[in-house]
């Protein structure tokens, strides 16, 4: 994309791709936000967890077939799965320090064509339970 002196704000809203990691998937990294051909804004990530044991979520960036760790979260049991645990707003949280933040307080990340943004757990899912993550924002 040529620059501008002109502010350029996302284009198009999208949910990227919800994904559950469940017991089948080990350990294995799962893609959450491939961004479009003028790359994206990732404004929020926000995961939900059945499992009855906390688990660590670890966030990546992976560009030119390399994996870069930027956090690992923990994600409490059960969080955003009853009325007393919120789901958990990973931008929000202290362990993923150093993201850009708008005008506004809000953190966020940008993404340029080939990168990919990842997630994984440390442990593997309980039996039967999932964590779910929903990122939101929006591509150039």
């Amino acid at each position: 994309m040529a620059g501008t002196a002109t502010p350029i704000f996302p284009q198009s809203l999208s949910n990227f791709t919800p994904v559950q990691i469940l017991p089948a998937d080990t350990t294995t990294l799962k893609t959450i936000v491939t961004p479009g051909a003028n790359g994206c804004k990732v404004e929020n990530i926000i995961v939900q967890s059945t499992d009855t044991s906390a688990k660590d979520l670890l966030l990546f960036v992976t560009k030119g077939g390399t994996d870069f760790p930027l956090a690992t979260i923990q994600i409490p049991a059960n969080s955003g799965n009853t009325n007393a645990l919120v789901p958990v707003s990973l931008f929000q949280h202290a362990m993923l320090a150093g993201l850009n933040i708008d005008a506004y307080g809000n953190k966020y990340i940008y993404l340029g064509t080939g990168s990919v943004l990842k997630v994984k757990v440390a442990t593997t899912v309980t039996t039967a339970k999932a964590i779910s993550i929903f990122p939101q924002g929006g591509d150039y």
